[in-house]
């Protein structure tokens, strides 16, 4: 069965902020009360060239609430709007750059703990609807996901690797729970996520994550393997207000 979409976790210890369908850091001002988020993203190709700008908005309890992207030209290619209630984020909506609504994403809790989402397209029409398993301290351990228009269901489960601790495993399953494929994340002693490696038939990604002295994180790329050769496909540097050491230069 091929592959319709795939589920991507970011854990943050001992929290597990979840967005099914894509991983990202920014998943910890959304899903849980971190602070000092990035106000800008900017990212390179695999020649340094600068194809993409991401800005962001907070509110004053540090969550996400815009992003809003421009392209390699600087024109505007559209926005992210973040919504919440009671401190919980209940809907992420994406706009083209002519502001036309083009996906939303509704999240369901049940006692405080995210246990259902919904994608639905620009007409509100439901695309994908998953439901997450949680362990006793809210932490998602587990989840399927049912494409509305083929039916086809993928899931996932995670697990601590038994023989190194600092890794954790998300296996994807199809709907007759055959492994699609593996992604691993590595941690250092500090607890932070420093790697996000991926398997999939014969692609083989990595995703590697650099931090600042504070622990804050500076940048981070991607990779992949082709033939016996790593290639780097994309790099995304953070810059943060106040920060002199993360100022931009013109060219940029």
């Amino acid at each position: 069965m091929k592959s319709i979409f795939l589920f991507f976790i970011f854990i943050n210890i001992p929290l597990l902020a979840y967005t099914p369908g894509k991983w990202s850091y920014k998943d910890q001002f959304t899903l849980s009360k971190a602070n000092n988020g990035p106000s800008k993203e900017i990212i390179r190709n695999g020649e340094g060239v600068v194809i993409y700008v991401a800005e962001y908005s907070y509110d004053e309890n540090g969550h996400l609430i815009q992003e809003t992207y421009s392209d390699k030209e600087g024109k505007s290619d559209g926005k992210t709007v973040f919504r919440y209630k009671e401190g919980n984020i209940i809907a992420e909506e994406s706009y083209g750059a002519n502001d036309t609504l083009v996906e939303k994403k509704e999240y369901f809790y049940k006692n405080k703990t995210l246990n259902k989402l919904i994608t639905r397209d620009g007409e509100g029409k439901i695309q994908i609807q998953y439901h997450l398993t949680a362990d006793k301290d809210g932490s998602i351990i587990s989840g399927e996901g049912k494409n509305s228009e083929s039916n086809d269901i993928e899931s996932f489960k995670f697990i601590i690797d038994p023989k190194r601790p600092n890794v954790h495993i998300q296996t994807l399953l199809d709907d007759k729970k055959k492994t699609l494929g593996e992604i691993h994340f590595k941690y250092d002693s500090k607890g932070n996520l420093v790697e996000r490696e991926f398997f999939q038939g014969d692609v083989h990604r990595v995703h590697k994550l650099k931090y600042k002295s504070d622990g804050s994180l500076e940048s981070f790329t991607f990779h992949v393997k082709q033939g016996d050769t790593w290639m780097i496909e994309k790099t995304h540097t953070l810059v943060f207000e106040d920060k002199s050491k993360n100022k931009v230069s013109k060219k940029d």
